[in-house]
């Protein structure tokens, strides 16, 4: 079904006269059960983490200061039953946020930087945004995530320990 839309849009003629907007919304209804995350658990993250990203450091706000680049990531997933609170989860930006999703990096129980030995396989093109090499940066010798000032709210080491079990490639 996506891919028909996404061939439509694709295929479509370009007009020189175009309107961006829709006159009449269509929705598309579907129904799913679903867990509501909570806003808490964004909102507790990335003002923990000072808005910034806990592996590059990366802060970024818009310019009316409402909404910022740094996103609140569970350690352990909601579709592992991970629980949405302070000690499952980082700040990360959106490229760590999915590099960390989707196993490329863990942490230690110190919280050092653990890498995929996978990233040794990767083009040298691969993950590079123009002169920044975003994959190889994390290869860097005593790379630490830098965490909350109260150590209160640093990741809990079950919820690094089951990351680096389940997520994390090797």
């Amino acid at each position: 079904m996506v891919q028909k839309i996404v061939k439509k849009m694709i295929e479509q003629e370009r007009s020189e006269n175009y309107n961006p907007f829709e006159k009449i919304k269509k929705p598309i209804k579907i129904a799913k059960k679903i867990k509501l995350r909570s806003r808490a658990f964004r909102q507790a993250i990335i003002e923990a983490y000072d808005f910034k990203c806990a592996v590059c450091g990366m802060k970024i706000y818009s310019p009316d200061n409402h909404q910022w680049e740094v996103e609140a990531a569970h350690i352990v997933p909601h579709s592992s039953n991970g629980k949405d609170d302070i000690l499952n989860g980082l700040a990360l930006c959106r490229l760590h946020h999915w590099a960390f999703d989707v196993g490329w990096f863990t942490l230690k129980d110190n919280f050092k930087v653990l890498v995929s030995g996978k990233i040794q396989d990767l083009s040298a093109d691969f993950g590079r945004m123009w002169n920044y090499n975003f994959m190889g940066q994390m290869l860097k010798e005593d790379l630490f995530i830098s965490l909350p000032g109260n150590q209160q709210n640093h990741p809990h080491p079950n919820a690094i320990k089951w990351h680096r079990e389940n997520i994390f490639y090797l």
